[in-house]
């Protein structure tokens, strides 16, 4: 076992050794991963409702119902994100809010163009580049400024 360190102290349980901090810390970003996957799964069903639902139903052109999706999704991913994937429920809401418009802003961009690309000139059926780009934006964009941007929590 390792010594106790600064950088170490306070684990709730008493053990204090780098090793130890580290699983605990290791625990617990997977679940605040974990909890935002789940979070990003809803919420995208959501905004794959929306644009299937516009483009099929309404005849919206589907690079505006992708659009028009992520807003949709947007608006109950931020409440979900902050009251429990990132627990972040004791954060002010508009200082927050203000860094997820940005982040969604960058997000819905990168759908968009991303949706259009992959069906233009990829010739994937537009549900499909949807699904493509929502996994690779999620990974790449929306979860690291999630996390380390808009919920990041101030060290105690």
């Amino acid at each position: 076992m390792g010594s106790p360190t600064a950088s170490s102290a306070g684990c709730p349980c008493g053990r204090n050794t780098e090793r130890h901090v580290g699983r605990m810390h290791g625990r617990a970003e997977l679940a605040t991963f974990s909890r935002s996957v789940v979070t990003s799964v809803l919420t995208t069903a959501l905004d794959f409702g929306t644009l299937v639902g516009l483009t099929e139903l309404a005849g919206v052109n589907y690079v505006l119902a992708t659009w028009i999706g992520t807003i949709v999704g947007a608006l109950a991913n931020f409440t979900i994100n902050k009251l429990w994937a990132f627990d972040a429920g004791e954060m002010p809401a508009i200082p927050a809010m203000g860094r997820f418009v940005g982040v969604q802003a960058g997000a819905s961009g990168l759908h968009t163009a991303g949706v259009w690309a992959l069906t233009r000139f990829a010739h994937l059926p537009y549900p499909v580049s949807k699904l493509v780009i929502a996994a690779a934006v999620y990974l790449s964009w929306n979860y690291p400024l999630n996390r380390w941007f808009v919920f990041r929590q101030p060290r105690q």
